[in-house]
């Protein structure tokens, strides 16, 4: 067994011979933090004067091995080699008890105890030298230790089965989509020409009505596979103001149709983000702030840097959020927009959590509908996509 660098001048630390290589995906982020706590929980066992060595070994199917193993013991106690391989064999645990009990090994030397994480599952489990009998302290931390051990991966096994569900969600959506989206473009160019070519009349309102119902369709399949879309975060450096400028100038055909004013800060910052994503959320919420806002009204944006983080702020002068709506603006198909799909905010809020952020909304006294988020900067680690 290779070893790591004494972190305290009582451990030493001990790593299996061929580590896991995770994939760069959820998975492999999921997979790092359960190790972590792992080893964080037999270095603690470790630490107790009586245990020389301990071993943990867990399933984890989000492993390309489907196994942790994690590893810690007293310098300069070392394993012999017939003690490795029989126990990396595995073949003692057809001799073990099956209850969640502190039990010493036959066939092992003197010392060895083994402890299963899972009732039922022999696979999983605590492994021990010990010297001299476990006393009854030691034996109540074992039992607290196998306690949170069982805990954490019974959450960490529902979080990635959950996971992968998701993830067969998205390619089924995305997959759909595309099958769907040539059978609609063809009714939506039928339906066109079925326009400009019958006389006004019954037929081309209806025409027109397989127009706009296709047109509607497609935009909704759009943002359906734009909300199930799994891609990594494309981070640059990009000028705030004028990725907010971009985003209205998109807008400006509607906002002076209504006479909208639109209010900006003078002071800008240059954030790292994903400028593509950013800007379809910026773009969702503006929209929706459009449509709610009354002719002749005002539209603020503000931003500040705070904690870290740019805190920025979206408010109209509409008529607010139904107080009992709010909960449920992000949830997808939920909307109170004529027309609106219900995958707008839901975009927007999955677009705020990869970067790291989180999306609010609230009714601002005196003004209308206010929605908030925040974007990290660097020094706060990014999380990865989450699906709406």
């Amino acid at each position: 067994m290779s070893q790591m660098n004494n972190l305290t001048p009582r451990l030493k630390f001990v790593t299996h011979s061929q580590p896991l290589k995770l994939k760069k995906r959820k998975t492999s982020k999921r997979a790092s933090q359960i190790k972590r706590l792992l080893q964080l929980q037999i270095d603690q066992l470790v630490s107790q004067a009586q245990v020389q060595w301990a071993r943990v070994v867990c399933d984890d199917p989000s492993s390309p091995h489907h196994r942790l193993v994690a590893h810690a013991c007293h310098p300069p106690f070392q394993l012999s080699r017939t003690d490795l391989s029989t126990i990396r064999a595995e073949e003692w645990l057809t001799d073990v008890s099956p209850h969640l009990e502190l039990t010493p090994i036959a066939g092992l030397e003197t010392g060895f105890y083994y402890c299963p994480l899972v009732q039922g599952q022999k696979q999983q489990y605590l492994l021990l030298v010990i010297e001299g009998a476990p006393s009854p302290r030691l034996r109540q931390w074992i039992q607290r230790t196998t306690d949170i051990l069982k805990e954490s991966l019974e959450t960490h096994q529902q979080i990635t089965q959950q996971s992968r569900k998701i993830e067969r969600l998205e390619e089924v959506v995305q997959r759909v989509g595309h099958q769907l989206r040539h059978p609609l473009s063809l009714i939506n160019l039928y339906a066109n020409n079925l326009g400009l070519m019958l006389p006004q009349g019954p037929e081309q309102e209806q025409a027109k009505v397989i127009n706009q119902t296709a047109q509607t369709l497609n935009q909704m399949l759009t943002e359906m596979m734009q909300c199930a879309k799994h891609e990594q975060l494309q981070l640059i450096s990009q000028d705030l103001r004028s990725l907010m400028q971009d985003t209205l100038a998109d807008f400006q055909g509607w906002l002076q149709e209504k006479g909208i004013r639109v209010r900006l800060p003078a002071q800008t910052f240059q954030l790292t983000l994903d400028p593509l994503q950013i800007k379809q959320a910026f773009n969702n919420l503006i929209s929706n702030a459009i449509h709610f806002s009354p002719e002749n009204s005002e539209l603020s944006i503000q931003w500040e840097m705070a904690q870290g983080s740019v805190q920025l702020s979206i408010t109209d002068e509409g008529p607010g959020l139904p107080q009992e709506d709010i909960e449920s603006l992000c949830k997808p198909f939920f909307t109170r927009r004529d027309g609106g799909t219900g995958l707008g905010l839901a975009i927007v809020q999955k677009v705020v959590r990869a970067h790291g952020g989180k999306l609010q909304a609230q009714n601002v006294a005196g003004r209308g509908a206010q929605f908030s988020m925040s974007l990290p900067q660097p020094s706060t680690n990014l999380s990865e996509d989450i699906a709406c």
